[in-house]
């Protein structure tokens, strides 16, 4: 008699957790076909078109400095890469983002696996971030994805409410975590913090604001002013650059990779000067200057002063110069351009 009991109470609570999984299921598909489940769908696939790229706050930081921004108000400089990566053990659709300062590549701050799907409960787009536990392993897997290959999350940490909901409006994204919901132990201190994140994502740009304080609300990290990082979308350009050698003849140097948002490549020989190219999208604050794509010659070893620059319209897809000691063109897009040049006179064939 007792087994049979056992058995009924076994049959109930099995029975009530599949009603109870069938009608969150249910629920879930009558959000998802309902008009705002509709939108919703919608906002999701245009933030998937939007979010992938690069970012740099390279105009934020050089105008911070050149309006006489406060010290202890200014932003570090830091770059954004967010590249698609299909991880089939993920749900929702997945990116691998690498973040660096100071325009080093090496000097990676952040790595991650970004996850996005409609969540239909809130409404909104749910960002997980997955943190991984080896981040040497997957260094650069947006340039070589075959590193994440059979990664699963339990080779990721994750922090419960510390997920990002984006919401469009007004032609933007908003993003923003639940108010006090992402806490998490630091290891510096091993005391609890409280880290807030709002972001706001349009065509053009990503802007970031994170921000952690203690319990106590005492301040851990974070604009001090409550000002956002301002990243600019960076569009990426193939180079080719010929500097005149010291035989007077010129060399070649094909596939230079730059971006507009204060790339820079150098270029080194010891058959001709050490030449630098770099690239911004200035975007200017303030006065009457027109906003200008501008593409920047270095000679030797000053990287802040270039000895010579030319500039044209924000959106035009092809620049260059002309200097007589050094020729460079650099194209928008991942095409290897070859030009027809007579390495010994620098002219045209």
């Amino acid at each position: 008699m007792k087994n049979l009991l056992v058995s009924a109470a076994a049959i109930f609570i099995t029975a009530l957790g599949s009603v109870q999984i069938s009608a969150h299921e249910a629920n879930s598909e009558t959000l998802e076909n309902a008009p705002a489940g509709k939108i919703l769908k919608r906002d999701f696939n245009r933030l998937m078109k939007w979010f992938p790229g690069r970012y740099d706050n390279m105009e934020q930081v050089y105008f911070e400095e050149n309006l006489d921004v406060a010290e202890d108000e200014r932003h570090g400089r830091i770059h954004h890469i967010f590249s698609p990566v299909k991880l089939p053990d993920f749900p929702g659709s997945t990116f691998y983002v690498e973040q660096y300062s100071d325009n080093d590549p090496e000097n990676v701050y952040r790595q991650r696996i970004y996850s996005f799907e409609p969540d239909y409960a809130e409404n909104a787009t749910k960002l997980t971030i997955y943190v991984p536990k080896d981040p040497d392993a997957i260094l650069g897997a947006y340039e070589d994805a075959s590193k994440l290959e059979g990664l699963t999350p339990s080779d990721f940490t994750t922090y419960s409410g510390c997920e990002v909901y984006w919401r469009y409006g007004n032609e933007h994204f908003h993003g923003t975590m639940k108010e006090g919901a992402c806490r998490i132990e630091s290891k510096r201190s091993g005391k609890t913090i409280i880290v807030t994140d709002d972001l706001q994502l349009s065509k053009s740009a990503i802007w970031i604001r994170d921000e952690a304080v203690d319990e106590d609300g005492h301040y851990v990290y974070g604009n001090k002013a409550g000002i956002h990082h301002k990243n600019n979308r960076a569009a990426m350009f193939k180079c080719w650059v010929s500097p005149k050698k010291h035989d007077g003849e010129y060399g070649f140097y094909p596939n230079v990779v730059l971006h507009d948002q204060g790339g820079m490549a150098w270029l080194e020989g010891e058959d001709h000067d050490r030449i630098g190219i770099r690239m911004r999208n200035v975007v200017w604050p303030t006065g009457n200057n027109r906003h200008s794509r501008v593409l920047y010659v270095h000679r030797g070893d000053d990287a802040e002063n270039a000895v010579s620059y030319v500039w044209t319209s924000p959106d035009e897809p092809r620049i260059a110069v002309n200097l007589r000691w050094v020729q460079v063109s650099c194209t928008q897009g991942s095409a290897t351009i070859v030009p027809g040049i007579n390495l010994k006179t620098g002219s045209g064939n």
